[in-house]
């Protein structure tokens, strides 16, 4: 019996003209989308369609299709 290579998926690697910064990792999609999402939450309006989405989902498709800005910041130096 033989298997398969294990195929690794990569990750989503999306170039933010706003912010300079790639969305390289999951993670910080999801980081960004949910802060987003939290303002679509309190009253803000959708930057894309809504289509009858809920605010997550149009949180998400705000952050890969890049109307939103946002930033990383640079690392903290010990004082």
């Amino acid at each position: 019996m033989t298997t398969a290579p294990a195929v690794e998926a990569a990750p989503p690697s999306v170039q933010s003209i706003s912010g300079g910064n790639p969305l390289q990792n999951r993670l910080l999609v999801s980081s960004v989308a949910f802060l987003r999402a939290r303002q679509l939450h309190c009253g803000s309006r959708p930057r894309v369609e809504a289509d009858g989405h809920k605010t997550t989902h149009l949180a998400v498709l705000e952050v890969l299709a890049d109307t939103i800005s946002w930033s990383v910041p640079g690392p903290v130096e010990p004082a």
